[in-house]
């Protein structure tokens, strides 16, 4: 089994409708694959789409969210970010909090993180795949 956590900005050309990661997101819809549907991504992408009035991307990311799994975040989430944070800060590369939030969201749950902004996690132990460039 693999598990996956889309970033907001794979979704987002998800649903500007890229064939390529269109085909990349069919292709792990298997049962013996989880998504991951990370809260942080949800409200980023929710609020996006209304600030838009996108009505009909907004009727595919229901759709697209409705399949992925839900959870929200716990307090091992929490107690990683603030430490992960930390580590960043030390190192001097400031992290914003949504993407050390979906960093840690994905780490919790063994998935592998797809994002087009690889640099955005250096120095955070999760796994990253780049499927606008792969």
């Amino acid at each position: 089994m693999t598990g996956y956590v889309l970033d907001t900005n794979i979704l987002s050309l998800i649903l500007r409708r890229n064939a390529n990661l269109d085909a990349r997101l069919k292709a792990i819809i298997r049962p013996e694959n989880i998504i991951w549907g990370c809260p942080i991504v949800w409200y980023e992408l929710r609020r996006g789409l209304l600030a838009n009035d996108a009505k009909m991307q907004m009727r595919l990311f229901e759709e697209l969210f409705a399949t992925f799994n839900w959870d929200d975040f716990t307090r091992a989430d929490w107690s990683l970010a603030a430490n992960w944070w930390m580590k960043r800060r030390n190192a001097g590369l400031p992290v914003s909090d949504a993407d050390l939030m979906i960093a840690v969201f994905a780490y919790n749950r063994d998935a592998v993180l797809v994002t087009n902004n690889a640099k955005d996690f250096q120095l955070l132990d999760v796994h990253l795949e780049n499927w606008a460039t792969d």
